[in-house]
């Protein structure tokens, strides 16, 4: 069945309602990319750093709905029974949002930390080292996170 172009938006809106209605880390990351896309225009950033940013965040929101769809399928074919390899499917799609977020943190930190840091008062060099710093930390941070969570369900 062949659908008008207006009810494929009809379509696409209807899934975004539904992922807004009940995934927390949706809204999360939607109220990121609101405080980047503020932090953007309070900033006046250059046309390439705005896209890179808006790259990265349009990510990690594709990569979500994604995932929230690998998880309804994967629920609407287990029906309430455990189903091991349907765990993994959902487990490496949570995983593709944690990756995807990731990068777009550190794509965050690398391009916004500079001018932010010299708005308030910080020097240039001085805001280079501590987003290299905040960026490390995030990663040993989040890794550290996963494997000991891995671990725990062992």
């Amino acid at each position: 069945m062949r659908h008008t172009l207006w009810q494929s938006f009809e379509y696409a809106g209807r899934g975004l309602v539904a992922v807004m209605d009940s995934q927390r880390t949706m809204r999360i990351h939607v109220l990121v990319a609101c405080a980047v896309s503020a932090a953007v225009m309070w900033l006046e950033l250059p046309a390439s750093d705005t896209a890179v940013l808006i790259v990265a965040m349009a990510g990690v929101l594709a990569v979500e709905l994604l995932n929230t769809a690998v998880e309804v399928v994967v629920d609407m074919h287990a029906r309430g029974r455990h189903d091991v390899l349907g765990g993994r499917a959902k487990d490496m799609s949570a995983a593709a949002v944690l990756v995807a977020a990731a990068g777009a943190a550190i794509v965050g930190v690398v391009i916004l930390g500079p001018p932010v840091a010299t708005a308030i008062g910080m020097g240039r060099a001085d805001a280079l080292l501590a987003g290299r710093v905040v960026v490390l930390l995030g990663v040993l941070i989040c890794a550290a996170l996963a494997l000991w969570q891995a671990g725990s369900r062992r």
